[in-house]
């Protein structure tokens, strides 16, 4: 949590709990926000990684509720275009190989940059099969 505006490990302005700074949004690295503002943004950011972990877990026919968090995750983390900046680990699952889609995962940046995380989706692909 951070009410300060920083640039994340890519170089991209975050605010808040790992808010991406929009374009529109008026806000540079430097800049302080009140924590109403980082709470709204965090509301915003996590219903629409949700929505968007619902969509794709019933795009992709799964039903377990149990892994509804850990697409939520990755939608929060890496935006909810995620899957097409992961065709291959995207077509795997939606394939039901979700051991295939745990390798494709870790075959990216993603892994380097935040490899507890990608543990933690591997974990819960594994868990589907």
């Amino acid at each position: 949590r951070s009410n300060r505006v920083y640039d994340d490990t890519l170089g991209k302005a975050t605010v808040g709990i790992g808010h991406l700074v929009l374009d529109g949004e008026a806000l540079r690295v430097g800049d302080v926000i009140a924590d109403a503002q980082v709470d709204a943004l965090f509301a915003a950011d996590g219903a629409e990684a949700w929505a968007a972990a619902r969509e794709q877990a019933a795009q992709a026919g799964i039903a377990d509720p149990d892994f509804l968090p850990f697409l939520g995750s990755v939608n929060f983390q890496l935006g909810v275009a995620w899957r097409t900046k992961f065709p291959r680990t995207w077509a795997r699952i939606m394939e039901h190989d979700y051991e295939a889609a745990a390798i494709e995962a870790a075959d990216s940046a993603w892994a380097a940059q935040t490899p507890v995380r990608l543990a933690d989706f591997q974990g819960a692909l594994r868990r589907l099969t």
